[in-house]
C-alpha cells in the first residue's frame, strides 16, 4: 500500500487504493461467499460445472477493483488511473464538473449531470488523504477553467 506522496514542488500527488486490504476481513469474506455460492448455484442448476467456473471468474473480474489495485496520479495537465495494466488519462481541461462523495471524487466532461458519466467520467477513491486530494483537483480545475 502506497502512501500519499507530495513532491516539494506539490505538481503532482500518488496514491494506490487496494480495497480487498482495507475493507474488514468479514466484507471480503461475505463477497467470497456469494461469488461461490452464485457459482454453485448456476453449476448445480445447468449441470455444468463448467458454466459455474465461468461465473466465478467473470464476478471476480468483475470485482476487479475490489480484489486488486489501482494507483491514482495527480499531476500538472491531468489525472492518471491505472488498474491492471491499463491507464486512463484525464487532462484536467476537459473535465466541466467534479462532485464530491464520501469515499471519492467524480470527475466529469459533463457540465451536467449526463448518463453516459459511468463511461466518460472517472472515480478519484481516496484513503486518508480526503482534503489534499479534493483540494489539490479544485485548484487544478481553476487554474484549467477557460
Amino acid at each position: 500500500m502506497d502512501k500519499p506522496t507530495t513532491p516539494e514542488s506539490a505538481s503532482e500527488l500518488r496514491w494506490s487504493v487496494h480495497p480487498l486490504l482495507e475493507e474488514p476481513p468479514a466484507k471480503t469474506g461475505l463477497l467470497v461467499v456469494v461469488i461461490l455460492g452464485l457459482s454453485v448455484l448456476i453449476a448445480i442448476e445447468f449441470s455444468m460445472p463448467a458454466y459455474g467456473f465461468l461465473s466465478a471468474a467473470l464476478l471476480t473480474a468483475s470485482m476487479s477493483r475490489y480484489f486488486l489495485p489501482t494507483r491514482y496520479a495527480l499531476l500538472e495537465k491531468h489525472a492518471v488511473i491505472a488498474h491492471l495494466g491499463a491507464r486512463r488519462t484525464i487532462p484536467w481541461n476537459r473535465i466541466r464538473r467534479h462532485t464530491v462523495v464520501p469515499d471519492g471524487v467524480f470527475l466529469s466532461p459533463f457540465a451536467q449531470p449526463h448518463r453516459l458519466d459511468p463511461f466518460r467520467g472517472c472515480f478519484l477513491r481516496l484513503r486518508d488523504n480526503r482534503e489534499e486530494i479534493i483540494e489539490y483537483v479544485q485548484t487544478r480545475l481553476a487554474d484549467a477553467a477557460p
